[in-house]
This record gives structure tokens, C-alpha cells and sequence, in this order.
């Protein structure tokens, strides 16, 4: 058990050193993009961030399926405390023929090395590597698009807007994109049709439809098909309508009496053409000194789309007094959750709830960076890994 513990220990201690340094270390610009012309030679920039600002050594590296069309001016650089950043430039040159069209992706890789290369075998988890990418695009011979779909509400309008690139050697004479929107019962909601352009080798151009929805707020799915002269690209797209939101028609407390079990009844009505689930209600109430003098929740209840559910929530008031009492509401559904202030009148034989009538809206939690970032700094655990023990040979055998 010691033995399982201390491992926790370090494993969490291990962690904790790769998102400090995941902080400290980074890289600009994330991606550069280069269309394939044959021999073609180009110089390409980037910069290594210092944010932590302190001394460390930094080795690049070239790795994917084209590395050999890629020269580092510079293998190796050292960083001062005071230096917050250093430019850097690696060298493309391209072949006369790439036989395979589409995308080729190439890394240029910084890992953070020791001041101490004897010291590498000891501070493996104490290291970051960052990356900075390189895309190749090669046309294919004939007509082809790649092409994607933002969905963006504003003023009760949805504006679809589709961005498409021309990765063939053939310009398109004419291209459109036809959207179909089904809601989350997969039925068709409605069709809609873009404006309608050319769209020459390479280039890039963006196809937009708007729509004005007249349908209840929840989870949609448009199906979009770019049609270009004789060919089709289908991509499918999520995105809401709406705000999802709860509404609270009633909150009431029957046959009650003073020193007993108070049985507080929620009339919930889902506004949202989607189900919600583990859905409960969570009632603070606070004495005259703010304290809480209780906290106490519903059970979970799964409430179906467009429909009502009644949840129901206990509190024993045994010990409490008559008197006004401050309070806070809480709507939960999983990770999402609102709050509304609330006052309770307790008499012998009564509960007025005050401020309780109205939307309540449930509204997602911020963006968790944190989680992100720790799941990132597993990945770049494995990397590092496997790249000291690649260095370590190489310094060895120097």
C-alpha cells in the first residue's frame, strides 16, 4: 500500500513539472501552409517563446513523411533568463514531383534540454517539447474542394458559412452548397441553398446561407453537400439553435409545519427539444449571520424534450425559527448549472418562497484549460520519452 501511495505521489508530482513547464515554453506560428510548386525552395521562420524566462538549452528536431525536404539552419541554441524570445528559420526545398496529392505534414520539433547534458537521464519528466508544423499540399490532378462549415447565431438569425479551397489542378466553373438541417429526432427541418461562385486552382472562397429559424431551441445537425461542376463534398456540422434553458413554473411547499420534514415541490418545464438528464434542484439557505444553516438537493430526474417534470426536494427544519431567511436556488445538469437568489418567509405552518418565478437559464461552464492542458502534457510525457533516449545515443556515440 506505501509503496502504491508513493508512486501516486510521484506520478502527481511528475505531472505537476510538465505544466509548470508547459507554461514556461512555446512556439510561433503553430502551422505553416506551402503549395506544392516543383523545386521550389523557401525560407521559413518561427520563434521559440521563453515566457518562464529562465535558462534552459533547446535541441530541434524534423520529423513526418517528408523530412528531407527540410534543413534546420540551426540545431541547437541556448536561452538566458532575459531573453524572452528567439527567431529561427529552416529551409524547404521541394522535388520536382510529389506522386501523392492532397496533404503532407512535416514537424519541426524544440525540446527543452538541460544546461547539464549529463544530467538528461535524471530530468526526463522535467522537460517539454514543442512543435510547429509544416503542410505541404499537393493538387490533385483533376477538380477537388476541401471545404468545412461554421454556424453562427446572431439576432435570432443563423448564417452558415462555408469555406472552400481548391486543392485540384482544374479550376470550377460553378460551385453552391445545398444544406439540409434535421433535428436531433433526425427529421428534416428545412433546405437551404447558398450563393453560388467560381473557383480558380488553389484559390479560396467562402459560400454563406442564412436562415431564420422558426423551430423550438435545442441540438441540430446540417448536412451540407458542395456541389462543383460535376462532383460533390458532403460535410455534416452540430450546432444549437437557441439557448438551452430550464423554466421553473412553480416551487411550492404544502402541508407544512414548523420542526418537520418540508416537502418543496419544483414544476420544471424543459424548453429544449432535446432531453436533459441528471437533472436536480439544489437549495441553500443562509441564517441572519450568512451562514448556511442548510443545504439540501433533489434527486436526479431525466427531463424529456418540450415536456414538464415535477422534482421534489426535503428539508428538516427541526431547530429552525419564524423569520425571513436569505437563500440561493441552484439548477444543476451535469457540468452546466444557474443560480438564483431566493428568500424563504417561515411561519408555523407556511413556506413563501420569494423570487422564484421566471427562466431560469442553464448555462455552460467556462472552457476547463486546466483538464486540456493536463491531457496534452500526458502526450508530450510519451514524446519526451522517446526522444531523450534517441538524444542520449546520439550523444553518446559523439
Amino acid at each position: 500500500m506505501n509503496k502504491k501511495i508513493l508512486l501516486v505521489c510521484f506520478l502527481g508530482l511528475f505531472l505537476l513539472a510538465n505544466v509548470q513547464n508547459a507554461l514556461a515554453l512555446g512556439i510561433t506560428p503553430g502551422r505553416t501552409t506551402i503549395n506544392f510548386e516543383p523545386g521550389l525552395h523557401q525560407e521559413v521562420s518561427f520563434s521559440i517563446i521563453n515566457s518562464g524566462h529562465k535558462d534552459m538549452s533547446v535541441v530541434f528536431m524534423i520529423r513526418g513523411e517528408m523530412n528531407e525536404s527540410v534543413t534546420l539552419n540551426q540545431l541547437y541554441a541556448e536561452f538566458n533568463a532575459s531573453e524572452e524570445s528567439k527567431s529561427f528559420t529552416y529551409a524547404v526545398d521541394l522535388p520536382q514531383r510529389i506522386e501523392t496529392p492532397g496533404k503532407h505534414e512535416i514537424e519541426i520539433v524544440a525540446v527543452e534540454m538541460p544546461k547539464d547534458l549529463e544530467e538528461i537521464g535524471m530530468v526526463v519528466g522535467a522537460t517539454l517539447s514543442v512543435v510547429t508544423q509544416l503542410y505541404i499540399y499537393v493538387p490533385y490532378p483533376n477538380k477537388y474542394v476541401e471545404a468545412d462549415v461554421n454556424v453562427v447565431e446572431s439576432g435570432g438569425e443563423i448564417t452558415f458559412l462555408i469555406p472552400v479551397v481548391s486543392r485540384g489542378k482544374l479550376d470550377i466553373v460553378n460551385m453552391e452548397a445545398k444544406i439540409d438541417v434535421y433535428s436531433w429526432s433526425d427529421e428534416k427541418v428545412t433546405s437551404l441553398v447558398s450563393n453560388s461562385d467560381s473557383l480558380l486552382s488553389l484559390e479560396r472562397k467562402e459560400l454563406v446561407a442564412k436562415w431564420k429559424p422558426e423551430v423550438a431551441p435545442g441540438k441540430y445537425k446540417a448536412v451540407v453537400n458542395v456541389v462543383y461542376d460535376e462532383d460533390v463534398s458532403t460535410i455534416e456540422k452540430e450546432f444549437n439553435v437557441g439557448e438551452m434553458f430550464l423554466e421553473i413554473r412553480e416551487l411550492v411547499v404544502k402541508d407544512f409545519q414548523l420542526g418537520e420534514i418540508a416537502k418543496f415541490s419544483a414544476l420544471v418545464e424543459n424548453k429544449w427539444s432535446n432531453d436533459l438528464k441528471d437533472v436536480y434542484l439544489n437549495i441553500i439557505v443562509y441564517n441572519n449571520e450568512g451562514e448556511t444553516m442548510a443545504d439540501f438537493k433533489s434527486p436526479t430526474y431525466d427531463i424529456g424534450s418540450l415536456s414538464q417534470e415535477e422534482m421534489i426536494a426535503y428539508w428538516d427544519t427541526g431547530g429552525v425559527h419564524k423569520g425571513t431567511y436569505d437563500g440561493k436556488l441552484i439548477l444543476r445538469y451535469g457540468e452546466k448549472a444557474t443560480e438564483r437568489n431566493i428568500q424563504l418567509k417561515i411561519s408555523d405552518d407556511k413556506i413563501e418562497i420569494i423570487g422564484i418565478t421566471g427562466n431560469v437559464v442553464v448555462r455552460g461552464s467556462k472552457f476547463n484549460l486546466t483538464n486540456i492542458l493536463l491531457i496534452g502534457v500526458g502526450v508530450l510525457i510519451a514524446v519526451n520519452i522517446v526522444w531523450f533516449v534517441i538524444i542520449r545515443k546520439l550523444l553518446k556515440k559523439r
